[in-house]
């Protein structure tokens, strides 16, 4: 099983999704002994914000007016890496908080990236890959309608991924509930 590990929050030990995602980690690693785990820290390494050549190279939309120089082309490579880690993965945990009524921006730059990509290549799409968001930082807010926002955060990120053509697309939001989406991971 190969497992991609998607950190996003900006908080560091601090953050409610990072603790989360590290759970489920450690429970899945435990229950698969010989996964593969690759991790990537969105907020530690952070992608740079899609400019309009990039978006055009990326989904094959180049206008071939505007010079192709090496910044553009690590970009795009990097981009195309970016499609590869989610491609080959069997599982994707991925720390998605809402920060400021939305995803957190680095979240959202690899997903700009993904979607982009997979719009330009169809084929690519994956239905059988499984996706488990970790969504959390709402109660700060101190806002009565919580359970509101993050509905509305998650079906946002449901979109996304549904367009992507993931149709295994299970929702974390406290520690209970990471556990009966780890059950049912275990008997599918």
């Amino acid at each position: 099983m190969n497992i991609l590990h998607i950190d996003s929050c900006a908080l560091g030990d601090h953050s409610t999704s990072r603790q989360m995602t590290a759970a489920a980690m450690a429970a899945l690693t435990a229950a698969h002994e010989q996964a593969t785990v690759l991790y990537r820290d969105l907020a530690a390494s952070p992608l740079s914000h899609a400019s309009g050549p990039l978006l055009q190279v990326i989904s094959q939309r180049w206008d071939a007016d505007i010079p192709m120089n090496a910044e553009l082309r690590a970009e795009a490579l990097q981009s195309a890496s970016l499609l590869q880690e989610f491609n080959e993965a069997d599982l994707v945990v991925l720390g998605a908080p809402m920060h400021n009524f939305s995803v957190p921006s680095t979240l959202k730059v690899w997903m700009d990236r993904l979607l982009e990509l997979q719009a330009a290549a169809p084929s690519a799409r994956r239905g059988d890959l499984r996706v488990v968001l970790v969504t959390a930082g709402c109660g700060m807010l101190g806002l009565d309608s919580t359970a509101e926002l993050l509905n509305h955060h998650e079906s946002q990120l449901r979109a996304a991924f549904r367009h992507m053509g993931i149709q295994h697309l299970g929702t974390v939001r406290e520690l209970a509930d990471l556990q009966q989406v780890l059950e049912v991971k275990r008997a599918a």
